[in-house]
């Protein structure tokens, strides 16, 4: 029998790992904050300061133009949305996570979906290039927000969706999703540029869209994989690469994988598989807590129900900028 019902998070609001009914008081101890010393995502070197995650104000949150398998023109609730926003926000804040916002802009309808818009390679920022249709106009506005703090912006003339479909592995080798959204061309420009190493991973699964729904890296060579959103060369490529946690099939839509790790080491990690109203979201829930306990991490749930009408989960909001 589940162990949670609906009444339980009326309100929507986010909850932190539970397990047999008992809270897991590491949240709040980690909550205090860091000493600011955290590896650097792209290169595992160390440096002092804050790690930032870029976000984006939902406040042109729409599905006028459906651009994926999930998306249907539907009214969106922008207070609900922007509230939901805030609570992630803040909760990052919290953890001493420095928050950089990207301004909004009219008619760009997915740009707070920032996981997209970049992928941060020392020394570079390779700004994305959108395949989806209607997210071409988000690309000069990051373009601007990159340059204007110095950073130095590259580009690839191939499609290429961010750090959803470029995802770390280990220093200098990189996981990069192609088939749906993304070019496989980028990655050999990519790869050129930067002089890093990527494996191109072949996304076969139109419901699991970015490499993000089908990979999450917890850490050095240990991977959480929903395998039917590969080609099984893909997957015999990962497989030898490290260990794999595979995602029960019935659970892969349920963006078991689609999480916010919060960095610095804390071995914490933000979901948007908040749905307790949905059975099979409740039973997929109850996995990730004891998965991510049996890992040794700890998992806070939020809602984001607002931005699942785009088909995107809680990752899509987060852009890792840590060099």
């Amino acid at each position: 029998m589940a162990r949670f019902a609906p009444q339980d998070f009326r309100n929507g609001s986010m909850i932190p790992s539970v397990l047999h009914g008992r809270i897991d008081s590491s949240i709040s101890s980690l909550v205090k904050g860091t000493d600011g010393v955290a590896p650097n995502h792209t290169t595992g070197e160390v440096y002092r300061r804050k790690p930032s995650i870029v976000m984006c104000e939902p406040k042109y949150l729409s599905t006028a133009i459906p651009n994926n398998v999930h998306m249907k023109p539907q009214k969106v609730d922008i207070k609900r949305a922007t509230s939901h926003y805030n609570r992630i926000k803040r909760l990052l804040t919290a953890m001493d996570v420095k928050v950089l916002e990207v301004p909004p802009v009219k008619g760009a309808q997915d740009q707070s979906y920032t996981a997209n818009l970049f992928t941060a390679i020392n020394p570079f920022i390779v700004l994305a290039k959108m395949e989806a249709p209607g997210r071409k106009i988000e690309e000069e506005p990051g373009r601007k927000f990159f340059e204007k703090r110095g950073y130095t912006v590259i580009q690839p003339p191939y499609f290429q969706e961010g750090q959803a479909d470029l995802i770390r592995f280990d220093e200098g080798r990189y996981f990069g999703g192609y088939g749906i959204h993304s070019d496989i061309k980028a990655y050999d420009w990519i790869s050129k540029k930067c002089g890093v190493e990527i494996i191109p991973i072949h996304e076969t699964e139109p419901a699991l869209f970015h490499l993000d729904c089908v990979i999450q890296v917890l850490e050095k060579q240990k991977f959480l994989v929903c395998k039917e959103g590969m080609s099984s060369e893909s997957f015999k490529k990962l497989d030898k690469l490290g260990e794999v946690i595979l995602v029960p099939k019935k659970f892969q839509s349920c963006g078991v994988t689609n999480v916010i790790k919060i960095p610095g080491n804390k071995k914490v990690a933000i979901s948007g598989a908040f749905f307790p109203e949905r059975n099979t979201y409740v039973e997929a829930m109850e996995w990730m807590l004891e998965m991510f306990d049996n890992q040794g991490w700890s998992i806070i749930f939020v809602d984001t129900d607002q931005h699942e009408l785009s088909g995107a989960d809680v990752s899509c909001l987060a852009g890792y900028l840590d060099f």
